[in-house]
């Protein structure tokens, strides 16, 4: 009875307080790799996977617009705006260049593109005042290819072992033409729509 009186309560504030409860939108905006780099990728991805020292990777890809930014949007509304706008800045060329960690959390690729950061800049702004593409930190584009679990870092020896294995491989250089919607299906699991 406790819970259902604070359930009311709660929509009766949202209510006077002029929002809505909503589900929110579960999808973010990248590039898909071409295919040659992402089976590579892949593949490496598969054989370094531990699932007791790290979390189950995304299919590769470079973030432009991450889920937080994009939860109160529609995805429909937001893909048909990012078509207007593709054709002024595709396609590019961008360079995987070296492994690289983010505090240890999460190891990745370097991606060195200025035409990338031209791009996501535009992206960003298509988003209505008061969301942010990224709140507390500057664009870094990059392929994530593992992440630790929250509170965990991830091993040296994983680091060292992708650093290795990418040596022959980087840097790789590639032309992109085009954006991807990623849409969530399921934990860890998204479709990619080419927009």
């Amino acid at each position: 009875m406790y819970i259902v009186a604070l359930f009311w309560l709660y929509i009766s504030l949202s209510c006077v307080a002029g929002t809505i409860l909503y589900m929110p939108y579960r999808y973010y905006i990248g590039l898909s790799l071409p295919k040659d780099a992402h089976t590579h990728i892949s593949e490496l991805q598969a054989r370094l996977f531990d699932p007791e020292i790290v979390r189950q990777p995304l299919e590769p890809h470079i973030t432009l617009l991450p889920p937080p930014a994009l939860e109160r949007i529609d995805p429909d509304i937001l893909s048909e705006q990012i078509r207007a706008i593709v054709p002024r800045h595709m396609p590019l060329t961008l360079t995987l260049q070296r492994v690289e960690t983010f505090k240890r959390s999460a190891i990745a690729i370097g991606v060195d593109s200025p035409a990338l950061h031209d791009l996501q800049r535009a992206l960003v702004e298509l988003l209505p005042s008061g969301h942010t593409a990224a709140p507390h930190t500057t664009f870094r584009p990059h392929v994530t290819l593992n992440q630790a679990p929250r509170g965990r870092r991830v091993p040296l020896e994983l680091i060292a072992a992708y650093s290795d294995l990418l040596a022959d491989y980087l840097p790789y250089t590639c032309t992109i033409d085009y954006v991807t919607l990623y849409r969530w299906q399921g934990p860890r699991t998204y479709t990619a729509e080419r927009l």
